[in-house]
């Protein structure tokens, strides 16, 4: 009998065993969506060991203190549909980094037999492990900062090149380093904050202008603090929304769980006895979501009502929350967003709310995936 799985959120718990749920914690695993007695809504984790120990970020959301070079190679653990695997997935595919998937067990997790990490998603950078997929942005973000800053400083005349130098707000603290010479969008909050660095750079070749590199710091900072606050939000708050709506009622139970098994690579009739007793098992656990999850109300005004907060509060009138190009928030909710944009819950989301413009844009600047191989499911 296999055991079921716990969430991706901090507060595991651990199910009794039995043959039925290990059949329905398969197929949630397959989805990355929330089983029986989890916590988390979304599943993404496994309680069983590993040996060799893999390190994870105290602060997944705080950028590295130092940058590493991008890296030649990128081999991602997921699950498909998992939403945490997508924010990476997303990550990677707006920047365009070639990587390859490769689709974890979710019951055996054979894929992360080397690591102690049973979670997804996890990446291999190279030679580097990064588990927990907001402290894989962080680090992806910090290290693509810093590659372009190094090829702006390369690409730019003497006098212009010397003059980050001038300018502690690009390099002074590492919670700041990320941000310097970001041409594309600004990890820090928006693509705004960059075009500011970069007038105020101008004139520091010539002389120096404290009080602008002190006013720039500032604001790069607590750009960075607004974003890190909306990146929370959605692990927070969204996935959790979304995971309550998705199994609001049979009908979006049963369709949420062939969706699942769709995803699988499983024969017909594993996945049809998956499909069926997961749909079931799921729309009586979706009855307790809005009490576990504190939504009050009608769950489908709860999910309209986030959307709206990010609209009203982290867009704030702008295209993105990073300004006029996305930030990590915005990646981090559209990646999320995605993974059940085949579901009735998305539909609705997009007619009922005010998220469906932001929404198209992310689309179309993410564009299409970088991943350089077909996933087996």
């Amino acid at each position: 009998a296999a055991r079921l799985l716990s969430t991706g959120f901090p507060d595991q718990q651990q199910a009794g065993s039995g043959s039925r749920h290990g059949i329905i914690a398969a197929a949630a695993a397959a989805l990355g969506m929330g089983a029986a007695a989890t916590a988390g809504g979304f599943l993404c984790a496994s309680a069983a060991d590993a040996p060799a120990q893999v390190e994870v970020a105290a602060d997944p959301y705080a950028r590295p203190t130092e940058a590493r070079p991008l890296p030649s190679r990128i081999t991602l653990y997921q699950y498909e549909v998992c939403p945490y695997c997508c924010k990476v997935r997303a990550l990677l595919d707006f920047y365009k980094l070639p990587y390859t998937s490769i689709e974890v067990n979710p019951l055996t997790k054979g894929e992360l037999s080397w690591s102690s990490y049973k979670k997804v998603p996890v990446v291999q950078l190279d030679d580097e492990i990064v588990a927990d997929s907001s402290a894989i942005m962080s680090r992806l973000a910090t290290d693509i900062a810093a590659a372009r800053a190094a090829a702006a400083a390369a690409a730019a005349p003497p006098a212009a090149a010397a003059a980050p130098a001038a300018a502690p707000e690009s390099s002074a603290a590492p919670a700041k380093k990320s941000s310097g010479g970001w041409w594309f969008w600004s990890s820090k909050g928006s693509d705004e904050s960059d075009a500011a660095a970069v007038k105020d750079q101008a004139p520091a070749a010539a002389a120096p202008a404290p009080a602008a590199a002190v006013l720039s710091a500032e604001s790069a900072a607590a750009a960075l603090e607004e974003e890190v606050r909306w990146r929370k939000w959605v692990d927070e708050k969204l996935v959790k929304v979304l995971t309550a709506n998705i199994y609001r009622n049979w009908d979006e139970s049963k369709e949420t769980f062939k969706y699942i098994t769709e995803q699988t690579s499983w024969s017909w009739g594993t996945r049809e006895l998956a499909r069926w007793t997961g749909a079931v098992m799921m729309w009586q656990v979706g009855k307790r979501m809005p009490a576990k999850y504190g939504i009050e109300g009608d769950l489908r005004v709860a999910l309209y009502d986030t959307a709206n907060d990010f609209v009203d509060n982290a867009l704030r009138g702008r295209r993105f929350a990073g300004g006029e190009q996305p930030n990590l928030a915005d990646v981090a909710a559209f990646g999320v967003i995605r993974a059940v944009r085949k579901t009735g819950a998305f539909r609705d989301l997009m007619e009922n709310s005010r998220l469906g413009p932001w929404f198209a844009a992310m689309e179309e600047v993410v564009g299409g995936s970088s991943r350089i191989n077909t996933p087996e499911l």
